[in-house]
């Protein structure tokens, strides 16, 4: 897991900004000659997502053509053959842009599509419970669960708060006055735990909870007892995979045993649960249930409905883009 970084392109160098405005499949692309590798690097943005490609200048060859009315460097069409063939088709649509507010509005574009931070939900579910309504509505969690809380992440309080807040109220406490952080391999994380969250004692349903938790992409599910969890159980379009932990003690000493629900269509993540996954407490197990976490949330995007909204979030993204400066 790396931390997943701005994509910004060198925008303090010179370089050319090319822009496509197909209906269907609009384009992006900003190509710069780098004088320190002597390459020419590419960042193509596309409605699927955004590709970095590079070819050394010596095998871009400048035409003798070119030479002979002094030009030194390759013309555009052939660095785009090169470096993009999939874009020959939409060669002659390439129109280069150069607007000086280009470069800030593709910065822009790029940074309502990064990743701050990462947000889980995390849901307490009391012994013999089964019933969403029944887990939302647990006002406090058992010791063990406590304990599941301080060894995952660090309680902090949420007034004044100046990390990652995954839509938390940091200001007048209106989604409660704890919440649970952590970072891990550079990522900030926070969570949406079911009991540090306001409880509602006129609403049964407790939707404030539902409100975050239910727009989690990834779930925890914290179980106490040994009842069994029904994928249909919690009621939420948006939730893609929920991991379920339960504590158990063997030899005087904690144990969680963890299994995984993943919609269809969510590909496998790593890492993957042994055959007996019962893991001890420890930061082994740490590393492994983040890890797992982080995973599962990269994998939901490629999950079809997901896919499918970050497919047109990107296209309108680029097509507002060429419409503003085509």
């Amino acid at each position: 897991i790396k931390k997943i970084k701005k994509i910004s392109f060198r925008y303090k160098k010179d370089h050319l900004n090319l822009l496509c405005g197909d209906e269907e499949e609009p384009v992006a692309i900003s190509i710069v000659r780098d004088n320190e590798s002597k390459e020419y690097k590419a960042l193509i943005r596309t409605k699927d997502g955004n590709l970095r490609r590079s070819i050394p200048e010596e095998e871009l060859k400048v035409p003798f053509y070119r030479k002979l009315v002094g030009k030194k460097t390759p013309s555009k069409k052939q660095i785009i053959n090169n470096l993009a063939p999939e874009l020959l088709s939409k060669k002659n649509k390439l129109k280069n842009v150069n607007d000086p507010r280009v470069p800030k509005a593709l910065l822009n574009m790029e940074e309502k599509q990064t990743i701050k931070g990462f947000k889980f939900g995390l849901l307490f579910c009391d012994e013999g419970q089964t019933k969403e309504q029944d887990m939302f509505g647990n006002v406090d969690g058992s010791e063990a669960f406590e304990e599941f809380l301080d060894f995952l992440g660090t309680r902090v309080e949420l007034k004044g708060w100046t990390k990652f807040r995954a839509g938390l109220d940091v200001t007048n406490g209106s989604t409660g006055k704890y919440s649970l952080f952590s970072e891990f391999s550079n990522n900030e994380i926070m969570f949406h735990v079911s009991t540090l969250l306001p409880y509602n004692n006129l609403d049964p349903q407790q939707l404030e909870r539902k409100r975050h938790i239910g727009n989690d992409i990834v779930v925890i599910i914290f179980i106490e007892g040994d009842q069994v969890y029904r994928p249909t159980t919690i009621s939420s379009r948006q939730i893609h995979v929920v991991i379920l932990v339960k504590p158990e003690i063997i030899d005087d000493e904690t144990h969680y045993r963890v299994a995984v629900v993943a919609r269809p269509g969510v590909p496998k993540f790593a890492p993957l649960l042994p055959e007996d996954p019962v893991f001890p407490k420890g930061d082994e197990f740490r590393e492994f249930l983040y890890t797992k976490l982080l995973n599962a949330e990269k994998a939901c995007y490629k999950a079809p409905m997901l896919d499918t909204k970050l497919t047109r979030t990107r296209t309108l993204l680029l097509k507002d883009l060429s419409d503003q400066y085509l």
